[in-house]
């Protein structure tokens, strides 16, 4: 690249690399607008750009003879062919190698176009010495050669040349000729199927269709029905003959460049005045056809020339045009001559569809417009450039006569790094974690990114952020770049925020950044400290060195708890299990249950037993309930004891109890005067639920305390309760629980008791008038009541009485009447088998006849009644 090309102007450089690695070829930008205002944000580009087949170009661009130099090309998704102006074709594959082995001198002259077939077995090749090429890229049976006496300016061969019974192709001088070769003795066949309309430029053959264009039109001839279908025609004059591009986006959409204008036409079916359908829409004069095809989109360069045009999918069977453009504003032969011409342009864009409204077609603005910096390109005409493709891939080729240029889709790698470019670290590490883009990219991508992620977050000081992106980004490979990061994170003073992410397995960091944390929690957060070393293995750091820094901090501080805290458990986790314990109990720490239980260290625990319980004392009984095999309750109750602590005594033997109600049952006598003394509520449930208490000092304790519920319990259990209720109505005024409990005895004596007792006291009454009406007969409560006596809620109760007896008497009748039906039934179902004859044998057992007794037919061995 000279000087003058590489200064050309341009919104951004989106490049490709030439030979010797410099930056070069593509200068690109956004919109319609080359240059674009500086406020504008800049957009992404579509496609990426680098040389292609640089060694294949630098042998041609090498030689300094212009018949070396690329005139025309094919693109097969197999490989690329490309052809000289010295007649010499020559193959390339995908990744731009030059395959050395298939080069074909096939001509004396310039080649004009390349055609392979689908399967790419067979390509066809014209040129201007008038002879037609077919050659067998795998065996030779189809090689053949036809000669002309004229120029062949195009050529296609039939998509399925190879795999069809007979061979044909056509090709292109000022007439359309189609050639059939058949097998000898009946010579090739030949068809003219359009003439005398100029010469032929280009063909391109899709399935049945067969498209070619010549200086005034574009034609399609369909092969199925062996009939044109549509005549495309141009209203556009040039002093200069204008290329045109033709391209079959897909069996029935056929791609139209030509000066100024692209256009789309798609088969359609229906009889329709398909005549001449031009550019400015006018119609001439023709045959009516059932198939036609229509002009479906159409958009307008005006600042350029189309040199090329092809499809880019977006998937989704979206696409959108690509066209090569070529500046219009110049003098394009003087300009060529004097080495003046502009770079060309890649410009893609949506299809201009039909508008019905407005009746024209849209004009979408361009989705991107890149400026292109081939070799040589100051010299070019518009017709030396060629674009293609391979349907439904996203690579597109640029050809001009010194250079080839790859450009590709931009895919999520590329995206990637335009978001990195712009400094969008947020959107590229969502990007990044898309669970669909995490298999696209490239090795070590998310890696790369996620640490310019970091230090991005970090800059900001967003260092909650930055920690959590640490781990997934890290790993647990990248030992020193965590180590790096840890370092960030201390400078800042922002340790708290990565201390939960900070690896101690996978990688293990160096134990010199372990203690360095510790050292900084040390001085400024010392409950910090306890946590982290709970957490962390000791084989992370040097704990003896840890402890004596401790000790010089606590030589400034030593009232800090936490501080003793810390030494106790760095003692612990030492094994010096005394150290430990001793300082904890000092400073009342309840980590103590944990060491003792952990290290199984009873003999401490019976030890400092009373201090523990007052330490905690939950923790302490639930310590000494898990190890009562251990630590005997009866060695507990002796210290418990000789300490005077008889609130201490009743929570162990309660948690004992509600563990094992057999551990201690030596001294469930004792529990009931501390269950009275301490917690009165659970006193009735341990009297029901031990049948080892004497009951008369269990009843002596509970009158001590006055705990008539459980009297009343003692007393039922004691085979006394007519002292049992009289307890009840007398100190626990509560009618319904003596109803209650008379219906539990199920005595009708205690019935007897209650109303006695129950009938000066107008409440009572009221309670059994309203409770007893299903238990007892009513009347038995009513002749008792004294006359004159206030009843509260006479009348309700009243009737509640009223309807629990009616139900009570419908509940009797409603059994009786079922007793006496089925007592009739069992009477007639009785008197059946009463009234059933027998057969009697004076000799035998019953038998049982098998059909009747009158027939005498009987079975012996069946001895049933009849």
């Amino acid at each position: 690249m000279d000087s003058e090309e590489n200064s050309e102007e341009g919104s951004y450089s989106s490049g490709y690399e030439d030979e010797n690695g410099s930056e070069s070829g593509s200068e690109s930008g956004s919109g319609s607008s080359s240059s674009g205002e500086g406020s504008e944000e800049e957009e992404e580009p579509v496609l990426k750009y680098r040389r292609f087949a640089k060694e294949l170009v630098n042998s041609i661009s090498g030689t300094g003879s212009d018949r070396n130099i690329i005139c025309c090309i094919a693109v097969h998704p197999k490989f690329i062919a490309l052809g000289t102006y010295d007649g010499t074709i020559k193959l390339l594959d995908h990744a731009g190698t030059f395959l050395k082995d298939r080069v074909y001198h096939l001509h004396a002259a310039q080649i004009n176009q390349i055609s392979v077939d689908d399967d790419g077995e067979i390509m066809g090749s014209c040129s201007n010495d008038g002879k037609v090429s077919l050659v067998g890229l795998f065996t030779s049976r189809y090689n053949n050669t036809f000669s002309f006496d004229r120029q062949v300016r195009s050529i296609a061969v039939h998509p399925n040349f190879s795999r069809g019974a007979s061979h044909v192709f056509v090709i292109g001088t000022d007439r359309l000729v189609m050639i059939e070769e058949r097998r000898w003795p009946m010579g090739n066949k030949t068809t003219e199927l359009h003439g005398g309309a100029g010469i032929i430029a280009t063909i391109k053959w899709r399935d049945h269709l067969i498209a070619w264009a010549n200086e005034r039109m574009v034609m399609v001839y369909d092969t199925s029905i062996r009939e044109r279908i549509a005549s495309i025609s141009f209203d556009e004059e040039s002093p200069i003959p204008l290329p045109c591009s033709l391209y079959w986006q897909s069996a029935g959409t056929l791609l139209v460049g030509r000066g100024h204008l692209v256009k789309i036409a798609m088969v359609k079916e229906g009889e329709v005045d398909d005549q001449a359908v031009s550019y400015s829409g006018e119609v001439e004069v023709s045959l009516k056809r059932k198939r036609h095809m229509a002009i479906v989109a159409q958009n307008t360069f005006a600042k350029f020339l189309v040199c090329g045009v092809v499809p880019l999918f977006d998937g989704d069977q979206q696409w959108k045009l690509v066209v090569l453009g070529y500046d219009a504003e110049i003098d394009q032969l003087e300009a060529a001559q004097n080495g003046t011409v502009p770079p060309p342009h890649l410009v893609v864009v949506s299809p201009g569809l039909y508008n019905p409204e407005q009746e024209a077609f849209d004009s979408p603005e361009d989705v991107s417009r890149d400026k292109l910096l081939p070799k040589g390109y100051s010299y070019c005409r518009c017709d030396e450039y060629h674009l293609e493709c391979v349907l439904g891939e996203d690579r597109l080729y640029i050809f001009a006569p010194l250079d080839s240029i790859l450009a590709e889709k931009r895919d999520v790698n590329d995206h990637i790094d335009w978001l990195l470019k712009k400094r969008d670290f947020e959107g590229a590490m969502q990007c990044v974690e898309n669970p669909r883009v995490e298999r696209l990219l490239h090795p070590g991508k998310l890696h790369e990114i996620g640490i310019q992620y970091i230090y991005h977050l970090l800059n900001l000081k967003k260092f909650e952020e930055a920690a959590k992106q640490c781990p997934k980004v890290l790993g647990s490979m990248d030992k020193n770049r965590w180590e790096d990061v840890i370092m960030c994170f201390l400078e800042a003073r922002q340790l708290p925020a990565v201390l939960p992410f900070i690896p101690t397995s996978e990688p293990r960091l160096s134990p010199a950044i372990y203690e360095l944390v510790l050292n900084i929690f040390l001085q400024e957060d010392c409950q910090m400290l306890f946590k982290v070393i709970e957490t962390w293995e000791t084989s992370l750091y040097n704990p003896q060195a840890v402890i004596n820094a401790v000790e010089d901090r606590l030589k400034q501080d030593p009232g800090n708890r936490d501080l003793m805290k810390v030494k106790a458990k760095l003692h612990e986790d030492l094994e010096q299990y005394e150290e430990a314990l001793k300082i904890y109990l000092q400073q009342g720490h309840t980590e103590v249950f944990e060491l003792i239980q952990k290290r199984k260290l009873y003999a401490a625990l019976v030890e400092n037993l009373i201090l523990l319980m007052r330490l905690g004392t939950k923790q302490a009984v639930k310590l000494l309930i898990d190890s009562k095999t251990d630590v005997q309750p009866q060695r507990v109750v002796k210290e418990l004891e000789s300490a005077g602590s008889q609130q201490l005594l009743h929570q162990y033997l309660d948690g004992l109890f509600e563990r094992d109600p057999k551990a201690g049952a030596e001294y469930h006598e004792r529990q009931v005067d501390l269950y009275a003394q301490y917690d009165p509520d659970k006193l009735l449930p341990f009297l029901r639920s031990c049948n080892d208490i004497p009951l008369q000092k269990a009843l002596q304790v509970c009158r001590h305390y006055e705990r008539y519920e459980e009297m009343v319990y003692l007393l039922a259990r004691m085979g006394n309760p007519k002292a049992a209720l009289e307890l009840i109505i007398s100190k626990l005024q509560d009618v319904d629980k003596a109803i209650e409990f008379a219906m539990e005895e199920g005595d009708e004596e205690l019935w007897e008791v209650l109303i006695s007792l129950s009938i000066h006291k107008p409440k009572f009454i009221t309670g059994l008038l309203n409770n007893v009406g299903t238990h007892i007969d009513p009347t038995r409560l009513i002749q008792k009541i004294p006359d004159r006596t206030e009843i509260p809620d006479l009348g309700i109760s009243l009737v509640k009485l009223l309807q629990d007896f009616r139900v009570q008497v419908n509940l009797r009748e409603g059994c009786k009447k079922i007793l006496v039906k089925d007592s009739h039934k069992l009477m007639e179902k009785l008197y059946r088998m009463q009234s059933r004859p027998v057969y009697i044998d004076a000799f035998g057992p019953l038998l049982n006849p098998s059909h009747s007794v009158a027939g005498n037919q009987y079975h012996p061995w069946e001895t049933t009644y009849v």
